[in-house]
């Protein structure tokens, strides 16, 4: 029997088909919340990873787990159309997703999402850097003070032992203590892994959007070759996580909208 809880309901008001939105590195679907009241009439659903806020051992493959969406989706609405939306790594397994679903997919929508290199993941202390940027949601720079304490740790360094110094420096705001970095570390570390090691084929043949955060490294997402009936824009003044806020979080929103026709 499919999974249900992986489908997380963010926006329930309304009368418009539903959007279906898939979990970034994170595992999270909040990253949505902020877009779902933007969005009208128009239901909101996010896909949650196995591994985030229960028991299941994280997937550390996104065609799996792109699998595993589509049988969720299908049992949760067993007919189509069906309209997907991806930020960063999430827009790559809403692409698995679209690929499976074929001409059911009456819309897939990206959002800043890098296409992979395959390589071995980086060693421990990189990658729990960038987990706990993450966290504070300034990936594409440390929050204060990261660097230089990421600058004592061994290359290969307890992640509890981490979590804990994280936390009595204050880098994080205080509801994310160690003790959250650490449960939710697991998710992250398995879909980086899967990100890491997939290599991308097949295309969609159906209506694709890509939004770009303007200071986002355009040449790591070359979608175009995969897409064939892609439009792409560029949300101006953004970044990979500043395009979820403010004025650059109203653009994004009003681009959903267009392309989704309302």
């Amino acid at each position: 029997m499919a999974d249900l809880e992986r489908i997380v309901p963010l926006h329930t008001g309304g009368d418009l088909p539903p959007l279906f939105c898939v979990h970034a590195v994170s595992g999270s679907a909040y990253a949505y919340s902020g877009l779902s009241r933007l969005l009208g009439d128009r239901p909101v659903y996010g896909f949650e990873a196995p591994g985030f806020d229960n028991d299941r051992a994280p997937v550390p493959s996104l065609p799996a787990l792109a699998e595993e969406y589509v049988e969720i989706l299908r049992e949760f609405q067993p007919e189509g159309p069906y309209r997907l939306l991806g930020w960063s790594l999430g827009g790559l397994v809403a692409f698995e997703m679209a690929k499976r679903l074929g001409s059911d997919v009456e819309l897939l929508f990206l959002v800043d999402a890098g296409m992979p290199t395959v390589m071995d993941l980086p060693p421990e202390r990189e990658t729990l850097v960038r987990y706990i940027r993450d966290m504070a949601g300034t990936s594409d720079q440390s929050p204060p003070g990261l660097d230089e304490l990421a600058a004592g740790w061994p290359e290969d360094p307890d992640p509890e032992t981490v979590f804990e110094q994280v936390e009595a420096a204050g880098i994080l705001p205080e509801e994310i203590d160690a003790y959250v970095l650490g449960d939710q570390y697991a998710v992250f570390h398995a879909l980086l892994e899967a990100f890491y090691s997939i290599e991308v084929t097949g295309t969609h043949a159906g209506p694709s959007v890509h939004v770009l955060a303007e200071r986002s490294p355009a040449e790591d997402m070359r979608w175009g070759r995969l897409l064939p009936d892609l439009v792409e824009h560029t949300v101006p003044d953004s970044t990979h996580h500043s395009i979820w806020t403010g004025d650059a979080l109203a653009e994004l929103a009003r681009l959903v909208r267009k392309h989704l026709g309302d």
